[in-house]
């Protein structure tokens, strides 16, 4: 179900964009506190970033009335160089990218996102959003990946959640889960919505924060967050 007009699956692209397009210094992906929330977050959809594996208790302001996206678990595959043909998949180098981040999503486990103790993931796995094209990632000189600068083919996968805006007052995000991979987040968020927003929430669709980057002719895997 489109979100303020876009694809789910667009949005989570969008996410990606957000959050490797900000230096590791300042990114909202290593927040501690929900300082940094809101860096580069005014679009017309308000981001939720998730963390770097573990536990992560954060505090902060969601605009009223703007519809909210985040990660339950998710995966992104940034191709270094671009992506070379592969033996398993000839001349779909598409495929070849996500056959090294789908399978430890395949394989996830104890998948949960509730929000004030309301289960969001009734459906689940309905909202999983998977890349069918590439998509570019603009990363800075100081990036979570270590890579030189420069604009990089990625496709991701992952589940996502979207919610409708929230009622004013005090709002508590949870969610996590744990990959194939063994990779692991728990996250709480506690919300304040300043001003009047669309009263209750509408579950529209399922994600979190997992990524590689890939290199070399071989296709060498490296996790990022571990």
């Amino acid at each position: 179900q489109p979100v303020v007009g876009v694809s789910q699956l667009a949005l989570s692209q969008q996410w990606w964009e957000w959050r490797l397009d900000l230096p590791a210094s300042g990114n909202p992906l290593l927040d501690t506190d929900g300082s940094l929330a809101q860096t580069n977050n005014s679009g017309s959809v308000f981001f939720v970033a998730g963390n770097t594996g573990g536990t992560s208790t954060r505090t902060f302001a969601v605009p009223a009335g703007r519809p909210l996206f985040f990660p339950v678990l998710n995966n992104i595959d940034v191709e270094f160089p671009p992506p070379p043909d592969c033996v398993l998949h000839p001349g779909n180098p598409l495929q070849c990218a996500l056959d090294f981040i789908s399978p430890d999503l395949n394989n996830a486990s104890n998948l949960h996102a509730t929000l004030d103790g309301q289960d969001l993931l009734i459906t689940f796995p309905s909202f999983r959003q998977t890349s069918n094209v590439f998509f570019n990632i603009d990363l800075p000189s100081d990036n979570l990946f270590a890579l030189p600068a420069g604009s990089y083919p990625a496709v991701s996968d992952g589940y996502w959640v979207a919610l409708e805006g929230l009622s004013p007052g005090q709002h508590t995000l949870i969610f996590g889960g744990t990959n194939g991979n063994g990779f692991t987040l728990e996250v709480t968020d506690t919300l304040n919505v300043p001003e009047p927003g669309t009263p209750g929430l509408v579950l529209l669709g399922a994600l979190a924060v997992l990524g590689h980057r890939r290199f070399g002719k071989k296709g060498t895997k490296l996790d990022l967050f571990r």
